[in-house]
């Protein structure tokens, strides 16, 4: 009783590795489980809520500014419904991103939030390039989509859609004038696959496993003139781990591959 009460006293003055570990069978024991599995909950959501306050705090810096100084010239430009639209466009990208945030943090704390119901995914991945397809043209970039028909998949649509989009616009942001972006839906054995390919630079091999880190920004020819904020790889690997798939990323030559791999239910 004292050793529980020690580590109860210790998880609440802040020191949220305290477990008691216990293993006996009985009443005490089984007590002390119970504060395990609440401590552990505890500290997931306090380090959700942690990453999320980090996340929005270093991120929102840059958009906020290009916020202020597009405002900023609306007074004297001469064309205001241009300065105006910038500043809209920057304001729908604070959104997107605080979006995107809240919801990949929530379901990592509390993973009952999620919102599971089976994905056609040859729909799911058509609509998806569909509506990315005009930001890739706009940039001279053609979308091909290559699919596996009927394949369907039980998870949270809205953290799928999250984590694909954001993968397939990292392509269009670092592929060519008038190159391709290959996207492709397959299944292999006991995995949902869907490739994304880039034929843009591509990442030296010892960067390939830092890409999904937030806010890590390759070296100078893969990310100059590149507007992006820092964080699209980084929830999309997140919103992949919340459903226990994962993200790999391999160099094409040309391009990169980045891979979304996720378990089919038993």
């Amino acid at each position: 009783i004292q050793y529980l009460r020690d580590t109860v006293v210790r998880f609440g003055a802040g020191d949220l590795s305290s477990r008691t570990y216990a293993k006996q069978k009985d009443e005490l024991g089984d007590l002390a489980r119970s504060f395990d599995e609440m401590a552990d909950r505890i500290t997931t959501l306090l380090n959700a809520e942690r990453r999320l306050l980090q996340d929005i705090s270093h991120e929102l810096r840059s958009p906020l500014a290009r916020l202020r100084f597009a405002l900023a010239l609306v007074p004297n430009s001469a064309n205001p419904e241009a300065a105006l639209a910038r500043a809209n466009k920057e304001v729908e990208r604070l959104a997107t991103l605080i979006g995107e945030l809240l919801q990949v943090t929530r379901a990592e704390g509390d993973p009952q939030s999620r919102n599971l119901s089976a994905v056609g995914l040859d729909t799911f991945l058509s609509d998806l390039v569909e509506s990315c397809r005009i930001e890739a043209e706009a940039r001279g970039c053609r979308l091909n989509l290559r699919l596996e028909d009927r394949l369907v998949w039980s998870g949270d649509r809205e953290l799928l859609h999250r984590a694909v989009e954001n993968v397939i616009r990292n392509a269009i942001s670092y592929s060519p004038q008038g190159a391709s972006i290959d996207v492709e839906l397959a299944q292999i054995r006991t995995e949902i696959v869907i490739r994304v390919r880039d034929y843009g630079p591509g990442v030296p091999e010892t960067e390939l496993d830092k890409i999904f880190r937030p806010f890590y920004r390759v070296e100078e020819h893969r990310t100059r003139n590149q507007g992006g904020v820092g964080l699209g790889l980084a929830i999309a690997q997140r919103a992949v781990a919340v459903h226990h798939g994962e993200i790999r990323a391999s160099n094409a030559s040309p391009g990169l591959l980045l891979e979304i791999r996720l378990p089919v239910p038993a």
